[in-house]
């Protein structure tokens, strides 16, 4: 129920043992209960509420109103850092409040911005490279262990896994993509117009797939700066398939100043990014 807004029953009933009444009933009750985080509500209309007791034999109400804060999300606006770890990378993660999580990574030297379904920031609140938990880094793949802040959760960080396990076991779908984001630029000044006939994105998967969803990797183009952004087509891989190299772009038009954005959303197609190519040698004569 947690992604869920707002639940409505009609002809609920509600019962608790109690050491008074036998019974309470209301014709025409509001039940709501703020109880997990993003829930806004839940409501009940013609309530029955039953309480055993040992005293009175019934008690009726032909109106009655019910209120129940049982637990959500607080504000956290403290910045938090922590490092890990993970893959031969060692990784300084910046989480600031409920804005946004800044995550450097040592070995390439950069900066990515890392968040979490739905959110502006990684729901992982701290954690560490645990001593402890390298016996267990061969079911879990590491033994970096981070909480989560918004489900209560301890989650051990798996390179080698194409998606984020579902939080809540009671879902039919086990397996939740991610989003992967990257961008590239060609510059372009005063009235040079450079021909894009072709883009080629080549990299590898290592073998990782899914069973829940088909990966895919979408591109987009913005010639003002980011401003707008206009969608190519989305490429897929089926699952259990090796990614097919490179993948490709045709026919995008000419490049003018200020030049172009190329985005790519990957949704589990690659785990490593080797090259970006516009055109090749026969088509721009180069």
């Amino acid at each position: 129920m947690v992604a869920t807004a707002e639940v409505r029953a009609s002809g609920a009933t509600v019962r608790a043992l109690g050491a008074t009444s036998n019974e309470i009933r209301t014709a025409s009750a509001v039940v709501r209960a703020i109880y997990n985080f993003p829930s806004a509500e839940l409501r009940a209309s013609g309530a029955t509420v039953r309480v055993l007791g040992a005293t009175s034999n019934q008690l009726r109400t032909s109106a009655a109103y019910l209120t129940v804060i049982v637990r959500g999300r607080i504000a956290h606006p403290e910045v938090r850092a922590w490092t890990f770890t993970l893959d031969g990378h060692d990784f300084y993660v910046l989480r600031l409040g409920d804005t946004a999580t800044l995550v450097y990574d040592v070995y390439s030297e950069q900066w990515v911005e890392w968040d979490g379904h739905g959110l502006p920031f990684w729901r992982t609140s701290l954690g560490m490279s645990w001593l402890g938990g390298r016996k267990l880094a061969n079911t879990y793949g590491s033994d970096v262990v981070a909480g989560d802040d918004t489900w209560g959760l301890l989650w051990f960080l798996d390179p080698n896994q194409a998606f984020d396990d579902e939080p809540d076991e009671g879902l039919p779908v086990q397996q939740i993509s991610y989003e992967r984001v990257i961008s590239a630029q060609v510059l372009a000044s005063g009235r040079e117009s450079i021909p894009c006939y072709s883009l080629f994105l080549s990299g590898d998967n290592y073998g990782l797939t899914a069973i829940d969803f088909t990966p895919s990797i979408t591109l987009e183009t913005s010639d003002d700066q980011g401003r707008n952004f206009d969608a190519f087509d989305t490429l897929t891989v089926e699952p259990d398939l090796t990614v097919e190299n490179p993948y490709q772009w045709l026919s995008l038009g000419q490049i003018t100043q200020p030049g172009r954005i190329f985005r790519f959303t990957d949704t589990g197609v690659f785990a490593r990014i080797d090259s970006l190519t516009m055109n090749d040698e026969e088509e721009d004569g180069r």
